[in-house]
């Protein structure tokens, strides 16, 4: 990272720290470098909440953020779901840090821990409702509103994040790797590329190993991605 881009992120230091202060222990804020996917993070507040630290990794939303370079038509995401390797769940916000050309540089990350309140929402809830059988939402409809919102998992370590990213693709398949067909295999490749699995480094060797192909393989699949 620059000295000059350096400068832009250490300005939102302090406005974590303030933000931080204001939610309380439970909000975790984060500011990513957007430089050093593998080690992103230069500056958090409450990070025991995630159990990241700094110069953890980038998330899956960020890698996904720098790929599809949606920050150029919008100044932040909010609202979102995220989940915890400790199977906490979260409500996000990011805003994007740009310098004076206009150029993202980083990000400005909240995580608020809702796992309690969630519970406590459900508890209300059924208490309202007033008896044993509340009111579900049909799957369809829960489906569709699940499909259209962002979600974020929040850990540090990249091959973790890698791993989890290849595994939830992969997953959707319900096919084990090894009896994909090569266009099948291709798909996935399609896939983790847009999540912006390959901006990591040894994105291409733990796919490839994932996949059961070799990483010249996984070169020649994203070069037909073109």
């Amino acid at each position: 990272m620059g000295s000059e881009n350096r400068q832009y992120l250490e300005r939102f230091f302090p406005i974590a720290s303030f933000i931080a202060a204001i939610i309380g222990p439970k909000c975790e804020v984060v500011v990513h470098d957007i430089s050093d996917p593998e080690h992103s993070i230069v500056f958090i507040e409450n990070g025991y909440i995630s159990g990241r630290e700094v110069g953890d990794a980038s998330t899956d939303l960020v890698l996904k953020i720098l790929k599809s370079e949606a920050y150029h038509e919008e100044q932040y995401i909010a609202n979102y779901k995220a989940s915890g390797k400790f199977g906490q769940s979260f409500r996000s916000s990011t805003y994007y840090i740009k310098n004076d050309q206009n150029k993202l540089v980083g990000l400005l990350c909240l995580n608020i821990d809702v796992t309690h309140m969630e519970v406590a929402a459900e508890w209300v809830q059924h208490i309202l409702q007033g008896g044993p059988n509340p009111y579900v939402m049909p799957a369809a409809a829960e489906k569709s509103k699940e499909e259209k919102q962002t979600t974020e998992y929040l850990q540090g370590n990249a091959d973790d994040l890698l791993q989890h990213m290849i595994t939830s693709v992969i997953g959707k398949l319900k096919i084990p790797p090894e009896r994909l067909s090569s266009q099948e295999k291709i798909e996935v490749v399609r896939e983790l590329n847009e999540l912006g699995v390959f901006l990591l480094k040894g994105g291409v060797s733990q796919v490839a190993v994932s996949l059961s192909i070799s990483e010249p393989t996984v070169y020649r699949y994203l070069q037909k991605l073109k």
